[in-house]
């Protein structure tokens, strides 16, 4: 078996909150490393940071909160790999 199999085995035996807890640290370090390959070309970009995020630091949440936090990190790394891309895009036109 691999080891992203033995993970997801040990992941749907998680109770739901340690699920989401799981599911928002990966997206954090998602948006962390989006962001700095942003940083790392020099392309203006920030981390989107919201209440929804905040919400879900609390030991009790919403599946609401839960939802508006995901949203928020999948906003925050769409957009970082957007201007990625653009700067990219623009570099590739200046090399041709």
């Amino acid at each position: 078996m691999n080891d992203f199999e033995e993970y997801m085995k040990i992941f749907k035996g998680l109770s739901l909150k340690e699920k989401q807890k799981i599911v928002l640290d990966e997206l954090k370090v998602l948006s962390y490393y989006s962001n700095k390959m942003c940083t790392q070309l020099g392309v203006k970009n920030e981390m989107l940071l919201n209440k929804e995020q905040l919400d879900t630091n609390n030991k009790v949440y919403t599946e609401d909160d839960f939802a508006e936090a995901v949203i928020v990190y999948i906003g925050s790394i769409k957009d970082s790999l957007s201007a990625f891309t653009d700067e990219l895009t623009l570099i590739d036109e200046k090399i041709e």
